[in-house]
């Protein structure tokens, strides 16, 4: 079951209903009726006040979607004929096209919608658009949801109306009296008499054709004593519908409102001894059936002017009423006359389940076809104009950042882009530095060719001589540089270089057991050659003195070996503590267990860097660097 609370915000009076069920099995759950002491042109307290009703009404225990009504007197109605179908093109081109019949407003500070109506000209549509300006939408948005109310939907009350109609049964077709023409279709009129206006509906059969709100209402009357007697307006129009009903004058005594007060003491003294004044009203009921009867014929003559201007007002067979003014003496006489049919009481209640005591039905049945039909609109049924667009759409959590976070998933899909690029750019740069395909563009057929650390490799003429590059197979067909080739081709090309080593080491291990040659490794370790180094100058330190060995430097493999260091003496003996190491060092180059290789001459091992300390002690000195080249074998430790 579908829960849904309608509220409308009437005209003097707001009324909000709860419905439960289906558009045909419904059930009224609660009704609450308040006045609105707030005129219309008092647009945000007004909407104020609505908020405050509404809020009152779902604490008493309503439940469900809120939808909100908005009044037909504040929207521009008109029809247009485009020449082509389709409900999505027109949603597109409709308010452009409203622009130009709408005169004294801005169409772009307006909500715009449309009701297809039926065919156009040359085959388009006709359409019944409203236009409503978003001051009066937004405050009462704005009101609602102060007091934590959200509508979702946002009908206009005319519509509401139109729908209610359609579900009591209004538009059913019935047998008529009178013969239809060629060609006629049966039209229904709805007519909602209200305190400040009157909307008047034309339905064929069940499909709405055109609607006009006349800005005159039954509450002028009541306005016109109030006026004219100096009484509360509201008050006015009860007095004047008891009058008319009874009959006869009312008289009642009224109190004088009292001057405002004053500062000095005297005028308070005055004040407080002085008695409320009292004044006697009549209203007569001759003055009262005057300005009724002069309301019921401007409003004829407002109505007839409109069924003048409307075509299908020629086919009306039924008329129904509602609204609060609906049951006031001689509109229903008066209503035959314009029509031409007999007028009757649209009764909404009939075709509900309720509560309602028959006193409240008797006093609210002709209030509440408006809220009914708003409250109908989830339940199915006639959808109506849909006035919550563009920036008066409802915000909720996901749709408060949706925007936000449609921008941030653009954003970081287009950082993906970027970085994907770059990496797409990285990884081709990688290719080629390791060896990507390179195929001559006029050679399409030719041998494939490699860029990179790839093509360095294969550079040459070595991997094509097959007596250098060949893998025999026992079977008899040998793998080639041809065949490496193709492989190298195929394979990814991180792989490449892996694959050329491990084919490189195939035919290495051929080779060696073909020649019966393997590699043998007679070097001792690097370590040996420091240890050896280390007893040199430990022989030696005597003569040597105090030196500083600044950088000691160990190359082990071929076929540059060697042992450098850096060291730096100081003193006038610089040079006799140096040819001692020197000594030391030929001395060793005679053992047969040296790593070190001798020397042609002493300057091809040693370079002298002259130095003078001018700043501290003035004491010269030199730096010496010394090469000492290791054999490629020695035995240090013997055999």
């Amino acid at each position: 079951m579908v829960r849904s609370v309608g509220i409308d915000p009437g005209e003097d009076t707001a009324k909000v209903v709860e419905l439960d069920g289906t558009y045909r099995k419904t059930r009224l759950l609660r009704v609450h009726v308040a006045p609105v002491a707030v005129p219309a042109s008092d647009i945000q307290g007004r909407a104020d006040a609505v908020a405050a009703i509404a809020r009152e009404a779902i604490d008493t225990g309503m439940k469900g979607e809120p939808l909100l009504g908005h009044p037909c007197r504040e929207a521009v109605l008109r029809v247009l004929d485009l020449p082509f179908k389709g409900h999505e093109q027109i949603r597109k081109v409709v308010k452009a096209e409203a622009e130009g019949e709408i005169h004294g407003y801005v169409v772009d500070d307006m909500v715009v919608d449309f009701h297809e109506i039926g065919e156009g000209t040359a085959g388009g549509t006709r359409l019944l658009v409203a236009a409503v300006p978003k001051a009066g939408l937004r405050a009462q948005l704005d009101a609602l949801a102060g007091n934590s109310i959200e509508p979702e939907h946002i009908d206009l009350d005319t519509m509401a109306l139109w729908r209610a109609a359609h579900w009591a049964g209004a538009f059913a077709a019935e047998d008529e009296a009178a013969p239809v023409p060629m060609g006629a279709s049966v039209v229904t009129a709805v007519v909602e008499i209200g305190a400040r206006s009157v909307k008047v509906l034309l339905v064929e059969g069940e499909n709405l054709v055109d609607m006009r709100v006349i800005r005159v209402g039954d509450a002028t009357v009541g306005d016109g004593l109030a006026n004219r007697h100096g009484i509360d307006p509201s008050r006015g129009h009860e007095l004047a519908l008891e009058v008319l009903r009874s009959g006869r004058d009312v008289e009642f005594a009224l109190e004088e409102e009292l001057p405002d007060a004053v500062d000095d003491e005297e005028g308070a003294a005055a004040e407080a001894v002085a008695a409320p004044t009292m004044r006697q009203v009549v209203i007569s009921h001759a003055e009262t059936e005057a300005a009724h009867t002069a309301y019921l014929q401007r409003l004829a003559r407002e109505l007839v002017r409109y069924l003048t201007s409307v075509t299908k007002a020629a086919t009306i067979r039924a008329v129904w009423t509602t609204g609060m003014g609906c049951r006031a003496p001689g509109v229903t006489e008066m209503l035959n006359e314009v029509f031409g049919v007999e007028a009757r009481e649209l009764d909404v209640l009939a075709n509900l389940q309720h509560d309602l005591e028959p006193e409240e039905v008797e006093a609210l049945g002709p209030h509440l076809a408006t809220a009914i039909g708003l409250a109908l609109t989830k339940l199915g049924g006639p959808e109506g104009f849909d006035l919550r667009q563009e920036d008066l759409v409802v915000q909720r959590g996901f749709e408060r950042i949706k925007f936000p976070l449609a921008i941030l998933c653009m954003v970081a899909l287009l950082a993906l882009v970027f970085y994907s690029a770059k990496l797409s750019a990285e990884l081709r740069n990688l290719e080629l530095q390791i060896g990507k395909t390179y195929i001559d563009p006029k050679k399409p057929n030719g041998t494939p060719q490699f860029h990179g650390m790839l093509h360095s490799v294969l550079s040459g003429k070595w991997f094509e001589n097959g007596s250098q590059f060949r893998i025999e197979d026992t079977k008899g067909k040998d793998y080639t540089y041809k065949n490496l080739i193709e492989d190298l081709a195929a394979a990814p090309v991180h792989k490449r270089l892996l694959m050329v080593r491990d084919k490189l080491r195939l035919v290495a291990d051929q080779k060696q057991k073909n020649s019966g040659i393997y590699e043998d490794v007679s070097l001792e370790s690097g370590l040996a050659v420091l240890v050896r180094f280390a007893q040199i100058m430990k022989t030696v330190e005597p003569q040597l003195g105090r030196y500083l060995m600044l950088k000691l430097s160990l190359n082990m493999k071929a076929p540059n070996r060697k042992l450098e260091f850096l060291v730096a003496f100081r003193g006038d003996d610089f040079r006799d503590r140096m040819n001692a190491l020197q000594l030391a060092l030929e001395a060793d180059y005679e053992d047969p267990k040296s790593p070190f290789e001798k020397p042609s001459t002493r300057a091809e091992s040693s370079k002298e860097e002259p130095f003078r300390d001018y700043a501290e002690t003035n004491v010269p000195g030199s730096y010496y660097k010394i090469t000492l080249r290791v054999k490629d074998s020695f035995m240090p430790f013997g055999q």
